[in-house]
């Protein structure tokens, strides 16, 4: 709970008692290697935070998975909008043994109905969803394969070496028997 309440607390509308109010409605939850958390078909309303892991999402595209982003620690969304019902193509699945918190937004809402400033503590937590992914599209954006590696290698220095080489090459659009080159020729 230590981590979570960290995260929270370093939120720009946090207060003490705002918190202590949503640790009280998390609840602690263990997720197994291979589960798979989400799909298109079905997404709780849960927003979900990985204090301990490693969790990742894919779509499929003619029929191969395309991974999206690789998270050890931090908030995961819903798959499917919460507040716009829209449905979405991405499955999450947890590539090792993790540990966290659910924390239910249905919950989450009703404190914000009371104190609006709970939702603007959300709204803080999706806005820094969207600048990873804003972060993710730069990075797919550098044209040349090794640059893009070394990019993510700095940028996410922890994730480098967690993930299997086929999930990494697709995360980094790399095609895998080029990125085992690139690898060996930074291997440290």
């Amino acid at each position: 709970m230590k981590l979570l309440i960290e995260k929270l607390q370093s939120l720009q509308h946090a207060t003490g008692h705002l918190v202590r109010e949503i640790a009280e409605i998390s609840v602690p939850k263990i997720f197994n290697r291979g589960l798979l958390l989400s799909t298109p078909e079905h997404s709780y309303p849960e927003l979900y935070f990985i204090d301990n892991g490693l969790a990742r999402g894919y779509f499929t595209h003619q029929g191969q998975e395309q991974t999206s982003w690789i998270l050890a620690r931090g908030f995961i969304l819903p798959t499917a909008s919460f507040f716009s019902l829209s449905s979405s193509i991405e499955y999450i699945n947890f590539l090792k043994d993790s540990s966290g918190y659910a924390i239910s937004l249905s919950h989450w809402s009703e404190l914000g109905k009371i104190n609006p400033v709970f939702l603007l503590m959300l709204l803080e937590i999706y806005e820094e969803n969207l600048q990873h992914i804003k972060q993710r599209e730069q990075m797919l954006r550098i044209r040349h394969a090794e640059t893009r590696f070394l990019y993510f290698q700095q940028k996410y220095p922890e994730l480098i070496n967690l993930p299997t080489h086929e999930i990494l090459a697709s995360l980094l659009a790399i095609e895998s028997k080029y990125l085992f080159k690139i690898k060996r020729k930074y291997r440290k």
